[in-house]
């Protein structure tokens, strides 16, 4: 880490927290996902940070990875739960966080189950914890309300310029791999109903993209034009992932075809199996020997 490290975190975290409760109340019947979306972003913009990622916007059984386009927008409707996943760089330095927003006509009590889960999995953290022990601690907590965790969605280590790097927090007694002191992780339990799969599975839609480092280091053969476009597309982002609604003068069909011969990473929109609605909440950590630190 360099030096500052720490402020940095600090900066990332306090903003991502700041952006996350006001736009609470921005998640209304009728108001425009893709408004939501930007609004957040540039929020982030203002208060002095970069979006880590594109704002999430997940409506019921969309659990991860959904963010809207003005190809995609739709209006939130009464009934549903919103997700709003967000996250924050400084200088590469990631905080990230997420908050279920249930419209009337929803069932709240899946909201409280994931943040009385998070509460639960922040309170036994601390250096040296098998990871197990929290998803076991997240699992049990979600199914004492009567609710069921996502099995297969995991909270993750975060490293500079990299939103998922080494270890996975399970939502679930399950996993390998002990917390780490200094080391930051993003904890976020994923709950659904009892009646449901209780798993995630990969829709046909694909919203957020990559560039990672290594698609620049075997790009060097590319004709000029698509290697020139990578190497735009990882300086603006520095290897994080991204929307193609950042970058209006995107020439979509090169971007495909970039995509399509695996130079582009993308992560695909995740559904639960059942299509029942799922909540989420998520905060990022700092573990030192005697518990976790919220930066968020």
């Amino acid at each position: 880490m360099s030096e500052g490290w720490y402020e940095l975190l600090k900066s990332a975290g306090e903003i991502a927290r700041k952006v996350r409760e006001e736009v609470r109340s921005r998640v209304k019947e009728g108001t425009s996902a893709l408004e939501v979306a930007e609004w957040v972003e540039s929020r982030i913009v203002e208060l002095g940070g970069r979006p880590a990622f594109p704002c999430n916007v997940g409506v019921d059984a969309i659990a991860a990875h959904s963010t809207p386009t003005r190809s995609t927008d739709y209006r939130l409707t009464r009934g549903s739960l919103i997700k709003v996943d967000l996250g924050v760089s400084i200088e590469g330095y990631i905080a990230d966080t997420a908050v279920t927003v249930p419209l009337p006509g929803s069932d709240e009590g899946m909201v409280l189950a994931a943040e009385r889960a998070l509460q639960v999995a922040v309170r036994v953290s601390r250096a040296g914890v098998p990871v197990s022990t929290i998803g076991g601690a997240i699992g049990d907590s979600i199914t004492s309300l009567g609710y069921r965790p996502i099995s297969n969605l995991s909270g993750h280590q975060i490293e500079r310029y990299n939103l998922h790097a080494g270890l996975s927090i399970p939502n679930v007694k399950a996993g390998e791999g002990r917390l780490e002191r200094g080391k930051v992780y993003a904890i976020e339990p994923f709950v659904t109903k009892t009646d449901a799969t209780g798993r995630v599975v990969d829709s046909n839609s694909v919203e957020i993209f990559r560039v990672p480092q290594t698609t620049l280091e075997r790009a060097s053969r590319l004709p000029k034009e698509q290697r020139e476009l990578l190497r735009v597309l990882y300086d603006a982002t520095g290897g994080l992932p991204y929307s193609i609604r950042w970058f209006k003068w995107l020439d979509s069909s090169l971007h495909e075809s970039l995509y399509r011969r695996g130079y582009v990473h993308g992560y695909a929109v995740l559904v639960e199996k059942s299509g029942a609605p799922v909540a989420q909440a998520e905060h990022t950590v700092l573990i030192w020997e005697d518990g976790a630190e919220v930066l968020t």
